[in-house]
């Protein structure tokens, strides 16, 4: 009875064939597990995670819980991710203090939370409103809305030793014409947001005008609205709109969502 030979050369390559096909099969099932875990996020939040996770050890992160199963699959390092809805709400809009040692995650997607928030059109044109407001980048008409423009005065400046008339550029303003109403105020400051980074422009007072608090925030060229000082208050409001340098507790800050500590 003759005897099956298989050549060595062969079995060699049937080997090479099967640990070739388990690499690649444990490829795939590890890039589709990445991609379920990275889609079910919004990138901001996804990078949030990341930089977190990276930077930090043995820290705990409370996130609400539509982003709890993506971000305990984000943990490394020992950090570790909480899931309290109604502790995290309470913190966000309510009284309660952020507990000693935690971190919390917080996005634009609460943004509705904030019922007094009020939005703006944001179809800009370029026009002067008078003549110390100029330069003006204006969002819908002037009842309805609200305008950033380059504050002049004409005042007499010192220079060389004389006194000299000049147009002086005083800084920047912001100015609201809120519903259902037709006069200008000033408020605060404006955030401009493009995506990548923030501008804050704080505003500058002009011939004793009223500060009406609250902030003006643009984003993307795609939404504009002002946040008033009760919405401000809030945790939520004052972690999620004031900037970095002002805040000093933001771990990290990535396009629309901020891990604060």
């Amino acid at each position: 009875m003759a005897v099956l030979r298989i050549p060595t050369s062969l079995l060699w390559a049937l080997a090479a064939l099967v640990v070739l096909l388990l690499i690649v099969f444990v490829f795939v099932t590890l890039h589709k597990t990445s991609t379920a875990v990275s889609s079910s996020l919004p990138p901001s939040i996804q990078y949030a995670l990341e930089y977190f996770n990276a930077a930090r050890q043995n820290s705990t992160l409370l996130v609400p819980s539509q982003y709890y199963t993506a971000a305990r699959d984000y943990s490394i390092n020992g950090n570790n991710v909480i899931e309290n809805n109604s502790l995290y709400y309470s913190i966000l809009f309510g009284n309660t203090s952020l507990p000693k040692g935690y971190n919390i995650l917080i996005d634009m997607s609460n943004l509705s939370s904030l019922s007094d928030v009020i939005n703006f059109p944001y179809n800009f044109t370029t026009k002067n409103l008078s003549g110390s407001l100029r330069n003006c980048q204006v969002a819908g008409s002037k009842i309805d809305a609200f305008a950033v423009c380059a504050i002049y005065s004409n005042v007499s400046v010192p220079a060389f030793n004389k006194t000299i008339n000049k147009t002086l550029t005083l800084g920047f303003g912001t100015f609201v014409a809120f519903p259902n109403t037709s006069a200008l105020s000033e408020i605060n400051a404006t955030i401009a947001y493009n995506g990548q980074n923030r501008t804050y422009i704080k505003s500058v007072r002009i011939n004793g005008t009223a500060f009406a608090d609250g902030i003006m925030f643009l984003y993307e060229n795609t939404a504009a609205f002002y946040v008033p000082p009760g919405a401000l208050n809030t945790f939520y409001g004052r972690e999620i709109f004031l900037p970095n340098s002002t805040l000093k507790n933001v771990v990290d800050n990535f396009f629309t969502a901020r891990i604060i500590s």
